[in-house]
């Protein structure tokens, strides 16, 4: 079993504070939900986990080994950021091959996606992209995979499908995943977090959700 731990991680814009006292962990096997408002900084926490956005404090750990440097070389980590994950100039097919990932995989699940193989991010419709997208980080063999806001525009019945995926491949890894279907994510999450005030606090009950201010009723 793998696990993944962060903490102390700060991060500032001007006066104002976003992150300040963040401690979370994740194992292979598990599914860890982080909720939070608009603008909180739930993407900026993950991309700085990740390691794409430098932040002079943090702290991460792999196994109890310290993350340190440039370690995106590791593959320890894959992202699905809440924006486009594939550029414009490569096909469906050719992110298949860079992720080394087969194709009945996902076939067998949504045997539609045959179609978008050969064409590229800016030819098929946005819930199209974002489901192979999802896919393609769900299947990518890193120990640990992180998911931000991976439901948006995709329709409910594929949203139903991947949480039953999710639960599926948490088998293979340790996932942390956020998104505003907070009900989607907390069927099927191990453990959740909430991010409010900069902070990270684990939820342990629904009324937490209240006391954090990130619902206003149950």
């Amino acid at each position: 079993m793998n696990k993944l731990e962060f903490d102390s991680i700060q991060l500032e814009f001007g006066a104002q504070t976003i992150l300040k006292s963040i401690y979370m962990k994740c194992f292979t096997g598990s599914i860890v939900g982080l909720l939070g408002r608009n603008g909180c900084g739930k993407s900026c926490l993950l991309r700085s986990v990740f390691g794409t956005m430098k932040i002079e404090n943090k702290s991460i750990r792999f196994n109890n080994q310290p993350l340190l440097g440039n370690y995106l070389k590791k593959r320890i980590i894959s992202y699905l950021p809440q924006d486009i994950l594939l550029p414009s100039f490569l096909t469906f097919s050719d992110a298949l091959d860079f992720f080394e990932i087969d194709f009945c995989k996902m076939a067998c699940h949504f045997p539609e996606l045959v179609d978008v193989l050969p064409r590229k991010s800016t030819e098929v419709s946005g819930g199209q992209r974002r489901l192979f997208e999802v896919l393609l980080i769900l299947y990518s063999h890193h120990p640990f995979s992180f998911f931000d806001e991976p439901f948006t525009g995709i329709m409910p019945l594929h949203v139903e499908k991947l949480s039953e995926i999710f639960i599926q491949e948490k088998n293979q890894k340790g996932i942390i995943i956020t998104d505003h279907l907070h009900r989607s994510i907390r069927s099927i999450c191990d453990s959740l977090y909430v991010l409010a005030n900069g902070q990270t606090y684990p939820i342990l009950r629904e009324e937490q959700l209240l006391k954090f201010g990130y619902l206003s009723e149950l």
